[in-house]
């Protein structure tokens, strides 16, 4: 990332109508936070506000993490979350050095995140977290009462 560049700064809650809902708390000084109906459109809703908070970085560095985004978010709805009450959370924040991104699914499964490797040629699916690793510098899995959060850090250039 550029020394100029820098995140905008949102929060909002999303619908899956697309339309932001009042959120309680104010916004994240450098970032973006919003939450997300845990639905089949969250990844694509998650990328636009992410695309947003981004615009200033490099394109290769902002289409990569939102790369990122979209698959931590997949996994979310789709590991993480049981019915359409569910929510997914993005937030995007500046640490020192590095970017932040967290994705955290409102309702802990029981089940192990693993990073899987040697896909069989042809297999559509279990690519994410190898998408992850490869894209940015570390990542992990934090578990709370009834979420999930899978993080990733991005270090400046």
């Amino acid at each position: 990332m550029h020394s100029d560049a820098h995140l905008s700064t949102a929060r909002a809650e999303v619908s899956g109508s697309g339309r932001p809902a009042p959120v309680s708390g104010g916004a994240r000084p450098g970032g973006v936070a919003i939450s997300l109906d845990a639905d089949a459109d969250a990844p694509t809703r998650a990328r636009h506000a992410a695309a947003a908070a981004l615009v200033s970085w490099p394109t290769d560095r902002r289409d990569a993490v939102l790369l990122v985004i979209s698959e931590l978010v997949t996994n979310a709805v789709r590991h993480g979350s049981c019915d359409r009450r569910d929510r997914v959370a993005l937030s995007i924040r500046r640490r020192s050095g590095a970017t932040r991104v967290e994705v955290t699914d409102s309702r802990a499964r029981d089940g192990v995140v693993e990073e899987r490797h040697g896909r069989a040629d042809g297999q559509r699916s279990g690519w994410g977290l190898p998408i992850v690793a490869q894209l940015t510098d570390r990542w992990g899995v934090e578990r709370g009462p009834g979420r999930t959060c899978v993080w990733c850090e991005i270090d400046d250039l």
